[in-house]
C-alpha cells in the first residue's frame, strides 16, 4: 500500500471520527446579553446537533464578559456563586466530553437574567441515528476570513462515508 493511500485513509478517518469545533451562536461576538427574545442563543443550540468530542467556541469581548459552566439549578437560577468552571479570556474553548446537558451563563452581574446563558444538549451515541441524520451538520471553525460558520451538505458526509467503507476493499484486490 502506497503512503499516499494511508494518508488518504486516516484523512477520511479523522473526518469521520474527530469532534467540531462548534462556534457559540454561529459567528463571533454573539456572547452577550440579547438584544431581543426573537433570537436567544438557546434558539440557535436547539437547531444544532452536538455529539460527544466536539466543542464549543466562544469568542466575546474580555474586558467586559466571561463565561461560567454552572450546574442546573445555578442556570435556572443565574446564580454566579458556585460555578463548575469560570473562563474570561475572549476565545473560551470547551469540550464536550459526556453526553446530557451543559449549563452556562455568564459571569457579569445581570447579565444571565437578562438572557445571556445558553443550555447544550450532547446526543447520546445510542441516540436515533436517522433523526440525527437529517439534521443539518456544523463543520469546523476555520481562519478564513468571511463566514465563521458553514453547514456541511450531508451528501458530502455520506461520500466520505463510502470511501472509507470502500477504499480499503479495493486496497486488498
Amino acid at each position: 500500500m502506497s503512503s499516499l493511500m494511508i494518508c488518504y485513509l486516516f484523512l477520511l478517518l479523522s473526518l469521520l471520527c474527530e469532534g467540531r469545533e462548534i462556534l457559540v451562536g454561529g459567528k463571533s461576538n454573539t456572547w452577550k446579553v440579547p438584544e431581543s427574545t426573537e433570537e436567544t442563543l438557546n434558539q440557535w443550540s436547539e437547531r444544532t446537533r452536538f455529539k460527544i468530542g466536539d466543542s464549543l467556541l466562544w469568542k466575546y469581548n474580555a474586558e467586559n464578559d466571561s463565561v461560567m459552566q454552572v450546574s442546573q439549578k445555578d442556570y435556572e437560577r443565574c446564580d454566579r456563586s458556585e460555578p463548575i468552571r469560570g473562563y474570561k479570556d475572549g476565545h473560551t474553548k470547551i469540550e464536550l466530553k459526556r453526553s446530557g446537558p451543559f449549563y452556562f451563563i455568564s459571569g457579569e452581574e445581570g447579565y444571565c437574567q437578562r438572557g445571556e446563558k445558553l443550555l447544550v444538549v450532547v446526543l447520546s451515541p445510542n441516540h436515533n441515528r436517522s433523526y440525527a441524520a437529517d439534521a443539518p451538520l456544523t463543520a469546523p471553525v476555520t481562519k478564513n476570513k468571511g463566514s465563521d460558520h458553514v453547514l456541511i451538505n450531508q451528501a458530502q458526509r455520506s461520500i466520505a462515508t463510502v470511501c472509507f467503507l470502500v477504499l480499503p476493499l479495493v486496497l486488498l484486490v
